[in-house]
C-alpha cells in the first residue's frame, strides 16, 4: 500500500505545478509586465509566454526562471541583508513600470522586504521577524505584524502602480490570500492596534509597540485604485488532484474538506481518529499545516514530526486496547505483548487486534523543514523507544526518529508550494 500512496503523491505535485496552474490563469487583458515573488517565482514566471519585462524574486536556493527575467534572490527563512537588497530591486521595477501582473506565492515575506521608514530600520524587521517566527502565533497573526513594519507589504508595493493584477498561488488558509507572502499587494483589514495587541502578547517588543503608536506611523493600504486578484491554487487544489488520482487507480477518495491546522499532536490524533473508521479500499486524503513550535537545534519538519506524534498516539491507542485470555489458553502467544494483571488472567495484546495503518505525510514543495527529506511514509504500528522519540522531539530533532518508524522520500525540489498532503489507509 506504501508504494501506491507514495505514486498519488508524485503523481499529485506533477499535476499541481505552477507552470501548468497559472497558464489556465491567464487572460489576455492582464498586464504585460511581470513581478513574481516567492518561492514559486521562477516556476510561475516560466508558465508565461507573452511578456514585456518580467523580476522574479526568489528565496535563496529556489528554482530560478529558466525564460528571460530580471533576477534578485533574497533569505529564507530568515530576512537577510539579501532581502533588504530584492526590496530595493523590487521597489525600483515597480515605480519604472504603470500596469504589472503580480505572482505572488509563500515565502514571499522573508525573501523580499523594506522596512517602513523612518520608524523601523532593517534591524527591527530582523529581530521581530525573529520573535514572531519563534512564537506560537498562527501566520495570519505574524503577517499581521510584518505588514505594518514594512515598507512594501500590506498592500503597499501594489498601491505604487496605476493597474495591477494579481494572481495568488497560495500556501496559508483557504480565503486567507492577502496572508501569501504577507500580502504585498493587496488591501489589509488588520490595523496598528491589531499588531500592538499581538505584541505585546509576545512581550519584549517595547520599543517596535511605542513607534507603531506614534500617530505619524501610517496604517497599511486599505483601498487600491484599478486593482484586482484571482486565486491560481490552494491546498484544496491539491487534495482535489490527489482525490481524483487516487479514484483513477481504484480507490474510494475519502476527502477531509477543512484543512488540517491545529496543534500537531492534536493533528496526530485527529488523522488517527479518521484513518480508524476507513473501510478497506479507502484512502483518507488530508492536507493543511499543523502548528510547530521549533524547540531545539535538531533536523526535522512539520510532515516527519507529525508521523512521529501519529507512531506515539497510535501505541497509546492499541495499549489501550487490550483483550483478556484466560490462563492457560491454547491460543498461539507468540506475536502478542503479554502483561500479567492477576494471578487469574493475563491482558495481552496483538497487531493483530487492530488493522494495520499505512500513511504518507508529505510537503508539496518538497523540503520539509530543515530536514532534507520531501515526505515520510511509514505503517503503524511501529516498533520503537518511545522515551527516546518523546525526547528527541524536545529538540526538534523528529528525523532521527523517523528514519526508524518509516521510509523518508526524497526528491528535488518540487517548486509547487501548497501546504502539506496527508494520505492514509487500512489494511
Amino acid at each position: 500500500m506504501l508504494d501506491q500512496l507514495k505514486t498519488i503523491y508524485l503523481r499529485t505535485l506533477n499535476a499541481c505545478t505552477p507552470e501548468r496552474l497559472v497558464r489556465a490563469a491567464i487572460t489576455r487583458d492582464m498586464p504585460r509586465d511581470v513581478v513574481a515573488i516567492g518561492k514559486c517565482a521562477g516556476a510561475l514566471r516560466d508558465g508565461l509566454d507573452d511578456v514585456d519585462d518580467a523580476l522574479v524574486v526568489v528565496p535563496e536556493g529556489y528554482r530560478l526562471p529558466v525564460k528571460r527575467s530580471q533576477i534578485a534572490i533574497g533569505g529564507h527563512p530568515d530576512i537577510t541583508a539579501a532581502s533588504f537588497e530584492a526590496g530595493k530591486e523590487i521597489r525600483a521595477f515597480v515605480d519604472a513600470h504603470d500596469d504589472i501582473l503580480f505572482l505572488i506565492s509563500g515565502g514571499g515575506s522573508a525573501c523580499v522586504d523594506l522596512p517602513l521608514t523612518p520608524w523601523f530600520d532593517e534591524r527591527d524587521l530582523i529581530e521581530t521577524n525573529t520573535k514572531l517566527v519563534a512564537s506560537a502565533l498562527p501566520i495570519g497573526d505574524i503577517n499581521c505584524v510584518r505588514k505594518h513594519l514594512s515598507a512594501i507589504k500590506g498592500g503597499r508595493l501594489a498601491a505604487r502602480v496605476k493597474r495591477s493584477v494579481t494572481l495568488v498561488y497560495s500556501d496559508v488558509s483557504t480565503g486567507a490570500l492577502a496572508d501569501v507572502a504577507s500580502g504585498p499587494t493587496l488591501v489589509d483589514v488588520t490595523t496598528k492596534a491589531d499588531a500592538i495587541a499581538l505584541l505585546e502578547r509576545i512581550g519584549g517588543c517595547d520599543r517596535i509597540v511605542a513607534r507603531l503608536r506614534d500617530e505619524e506611523c501610517p496604517e497599511t493600504v486599505k483601498h487600491i485604485d484599478d486593482s484586482r486578484f484571482a486565486l491560481i491554487a490552494d491546498n484544496r487544489t491539491l487534495v482535489a488532484a490527489a482525490a481524483e488520482i487516487t479514484s483513477s487507480m481504484g480507490f474510494v477518495p475519502v476527502v477531509v474538506e477543512q484543512q488540517i491546522e491545529s496543534e500537531i499532536g492534536d493533528a496526530a490524533r485527529d488523522l488517527l481518529e479518521r484513518v480508524s473508521r476507513l473501510r478497506s479500499g479507502e484512502v483518507l486524503i488530508a492536507g493543511g499545516e499543523p502548528t510547530l513550535v521549533r524547540r531545539g537545534d535538531g533536523k526535522g519538519g512539520r510532515c516527519i514530526e507529525l508521523a512521529v506524534r501519529m507512531a506515539l498516539a497510535e501505541g497509546e491507542r492499541r495499549s489501550d486496547s487490550l483483550v483478556r485470555l484466560p490462563v492457560g489458553s491454547e491460543r498461539e502467544l507468540s506475536d502478542w505483548r503479554v502483561r500479567p494483571t492477576s494471578a487469574s488472567d493475563t491482558s495481552v495484546q496483538s497487531s493483530s487486534i487492530l488493522p494495520s495503518l499505512h500513511a504518507l505525510l508529505g510537503t508539496s514543495d518538497g523540503v520539509d523543514g530543515n530536514s532534507g527529506v520531501a515526505a515520510i511514509v511509514l505503517t503503524l504500528p511501529a516498533s520503537f523507544d518511545r522515551e527516546v522519540a518523546e525526547r528527541e522531539l524536545l529538540r526538534s530533532n523528529s528525523l532521527a526518529v523517523a528514519e526508524e518508524i518509516g521510509e523518508t522520500v526524497m526528491i528535488p525540489p518540487a517548486g509547487n508550494n501548497l501546504r502539506d498532503l496527508y494520505l492514509l489507509a487500512r489494511t
